[in-house]
């Protein structure tokens, strides 16, 4: 496996700003599953009921 020097990286809450980006992610995680991502309405549930449970790393601002 090769190492690669990140220099961006950024820890942070998930928010429902982040949404479109974490279904692309799943989507292409999950693609071979039907449903393979989380509806709006559940990740919206989540960052309700444990805010500081659901955090996002985004390097290079993704």
């Amino acid at each position: 496996m090769e190492t690669q020097i990140r220099e961006n990286i950024e820890l942070k809450y998930l928010s429902m700003d982040d949404y479109e980006e974490l279904k692309e992610v799943m989507l292409l995680s999950y693609e071979t599953m039907p449903d393979a991502y989380w509806k709006e309405h559940q990740i919206k549930t989540l960052i309700e009921k444990f805010h500081e449970g659901q955090v996002v790393i985004k390097i290079d601002g993704r």
